[in-house]
């Protein structure tokens, strides 16, 4: 009886546990509202947000998912880490649908010239697996300049 009563709290208690949200999902929803009281930053949707840093032409076109843009990309973790960065090299030049879920998102909104700084949820990004200097769900930053569609 003594060892049927613990395997059952043991169970009750992994449960539990699994279904807890982790202290970095915390963490990540905290950020979030926290970088959502600054009135110049833009929720597209819960996770995703962006700050105007310079406005290109207002009567431009969007990208959309199978053309190529060109970009400079700065992408820092919220510790300001530096995780990649074009500026020091030639932009990227990418079929949009070929990046995360949240530039794809982010970059579909803006038009050449526009300068926007970007913060991503790891549920579009790279979430629990992580990549090389990023960590498992990292929020990422990143300051996009969309200087091309082609």
């Amino acid at each position: 009886m003594k060892y049927l009563i613990s395997a059952i709290s043991l169970i009750m208690l992994s449960a539990c546990v699994q279904d807890s949200p982790n202290i970095k999902q915390i963490e990540n929803m905290q950020f979030f509202i926290d970088n959502k009281t600054d009135i110049n930053v833009i929720e597209v949707e819960e996770g995703l947000q962006y700050l105007v840093m310079q406005s290109g032409d207002p009567e431009g076109k969007n990208p959309k998912l199978d053309q190529v843009i060109t970009a400079h990309f700065h992408g820092t973790l919220t510790n300001g880490n530096i995780f990649w960065s074009s500026l020091d090299t030639e932009p990227l030049k990418i079929e949009l649908s070929k990046l995360i879920i949240g530039c794809q998102k982010i970059i579909s909104m803006m038009k050449k010239g526009d300068k926007w700084k970007v913060f991503i949820d790891p549920t579009m990004a790279y979430g629990e697996e992580g990549r090389p200097g990023i960590p498992s769900n990292s929020i990422l930053v990143f300051e996009i300049e969309l200087l091309a569609i082609n």
